[in-house]
């Protein structure tokens, strides 16, 4: 049953996957080309390269480098330190660095699917683990970020080399990679807090030293001006651009669009306060870890779809529990129902749906990671290898 369980899984991944990479390869010859993400780091590399700022209109900086990238964004929503990345990049052109950025991210995404494997036994693993596996290479947020050039692969890499080092207890080494994290996305920063709180110290230490260094390396190199511009008017921009699209679904817009500024804080401070309760409720380290991974997905000012790819080891965590309630059983069923692909194409058309979906998911994969209450009861559904 094992066997033709992860053979037909397999068989629909891989279809998944040739229709994903002809979608990808289709959309270079088109002008959606040209509206991508990546375009942001690539601009920014081009200006670190020429001593341009960082942070002009990039129409303007489209029409000093690449007269094709001029219907994006006003400005880069990235900090400085991206510029780094897209500096190697825009040496090549435009096609190529698209080109070499898809190979890199995939490159990134095998690996992670590798070590998250590996941790939960490789080809040993749980049937669920492998089948998770499997669905998670053709799920549709993976392609969107893959057809965005976005950074949420290469940050799923950086995430779990973070947690594979925490439970090898070389924190310095996991503040590394958290650290970098943090500096090119702004992102994880629960996971930095939680560690702390748990006594920690040297990794979220560690990580906000790497961002001081970030920072500091691009004050060097541009100047103060870029990296104040930034922090201090850049960010509260996008921010405000985003605030009221319905396809991000972060806590803190969540309750803006409700109630301002206090809506927004209420609503940020439950999920955090929901997110720690859970987090410290348990024993386990991976349990907490992994609460916290899930809740850094919308504690952010702005969270998109894509963002969900760095939940990998915590879906993967869940599958590999082999004994479960018929509760939690059809619990993930909802979960998995709420976040089908096919909710965000109707989206577009009932803009409500774009919003509550995500946003109930995370909180529903919060407290799936961690069900203190049945975990304390018998279990009556055996899904181990052997039995599968």
């Amino acid at each position: 049953m094992r066997r033709k369980l992860l053979t037909l899984f397999a068989i629909t991944a891989g279809i998944c996957s040739l229709v994903s990479a002809k979608q990808l390869i289709g959309l270079l010859f088109t002008d959606y080309l040209y509206q991508k993400d990546f375009v942001q780091f690539f601009l920014m590399g081009h200006a670190l390269r020429a001593g341009a700022n960082l942070y002009a209109p990039l129409p303007q900086l489209a029409a000093q480098f690449d007269p094709n990238l001029n219907q994006w964004l006003n400005v880069s929503a990235y900090p400085p330190i991206v510029a780094v990345i897209g500096l190697p990049l825009s040496y090549l052109p435009y096609f190529w660095s698209v080109i070499a950025w898809l190979m890199f991210e995939l490159v990134c995404l095998a690996a992670a699917i590798m070590l998250i494997v590996k941790q939960f036994g490789g080809r040993a693993a749980a049937t669920p683990v492998l089948i998770v596996v499997a669905a998670f290479i053709g799920w549709r947020p993976v392609y969107i970020d893959l057809y965005l050039g976005q950074l949420m692969i290469p940050i799923l890499l950086l995430l779990t080399l973070c947690w594979l080092a925490l439970k090898a207890e070389k924190d310095v080494k996991a503040g590394l990679f958290l650290g970098i994290v943090i500096a090119i996305k702004l992102y994880a920063w629960p996971i930095a807090l939680f560690l702390l709180l748990k006594g920690r110290w040297r990794a979220p230490v560690t990580a906000f030293f790497v961002f001081v260094a970030a920072n500091a390396l691009m004050v060097a190199w541009t100047g103060s001006a870029t990296v104040y511009d930034y922090y201090s008017r850049v960010g509260g921009s996008v921010l405000a651009e985003y605030t009221f699209d319905p396809f991000n679904f972060s806590a803190w817009c969540v309750g803006y669009r409700s109630l301002g500024v206090a809506g927004g804080l209420v609503v940020s401070l439950a999920v955090l306060i929901y997110a720690l309760f859970l987090a410290f409720s348990s024993k386990d380290f991976d349990t907490g870890f992994m609460v916290m991974l899930t809740a850094a997905t919308i504690l952010q000012p702005i969270s998109w779809i894509h963002y969900m790819i760095t939940l990998l080891p915590a879906f993967c965590f869940i599958a590999s529990r082999t004994e479960i309630r018929k509760s939690e059983m059809l619990f993930r069923i909802f979960l998995i129902v709420l976040i089908l692909p096919g909710f965000y194409p109707l989206a577009h058309t009932y803009a409500a749906l774009a919003t509550w979906p995500p946003f109930l998911f995370i909180i529903g994969q919060m407290w799936l990671v961690s069900p203190i209450k049945i975990r304390e009861r018998r279990p009556i559904i055996n899904l181990s290898p052997e039995t599968a």
